[in-house]
C-alpha cells in the first residue's frame, strides 16, 4: 500500500513537469498499474517512443499540446480497476484517447506519435 501511495505521489509531482511526451508516458504507466487488478491491456511507452515523440513536438500546435496534456490528465484520473471491471475500465481508458486526441490534434502532430 505504501508503495502504491509513493508511486501515486511521484506521478502527481511529475504531472506538471517534463514534456507532453514524458507526461503521457508517465500517465500510460500509471494507467497500466491501475489496470493490473483486472488484467487490463497494457500501453506503457518505451523510451524509444518518448524520444520519437519529443523529437517531433515542433510539428504540434499549441492546441495539440493542450490536447496531449488533457489526454495525460484523463489517464491520471482513471480509477483503479478491480475484478470484473475489465471491459468498463478499458472503455474508460479508450474514452481518454477518443475524447482528447481523435480528430482533435493536427495531422502533423498525430503522424509522429
Amino acid at each position: 500500500m505504501i508503495r502504491v501511495l509513493g508511486a501515486t505521489l511521484v506521478l502527481a509531482a511529475l504531472a506538471g513537469c517534463g514534456t507532453p511526451c514524458t507526461r503521457i508516458a508517465a500517465a500510460e504507466q500509471g494507467a497500466d498499474d491501475k489496470g493490473a487488478g483486472c488484467n487490463a491491456g497494457r500501453n506503457a511507452w518505451t523510451q524509444s517512443q518518448v524520444t520519437t515523440c519529443e523529437s517531433n513536438l515542433d510539428d504540434c500546435t499549441q492546441n495539440d499540446l493542450k490536447q496531449l496534456d488533457l489526454y495525460a490528465q484523463c489517464l491520471n484520473a482513471l480509477p483503479r480497476c478491480g475484478e470484473g471491471q475489465r471491459t468498463s475500465w478499458e472503455l474508460q481508458r479508450l474514452a481518454c484517447a477518443t475524447d482528447n486526441l481523435l480528430f482533435k490534434i493536427s495531422a502533423g502532430c498525430a503522424s509522429n506519435r
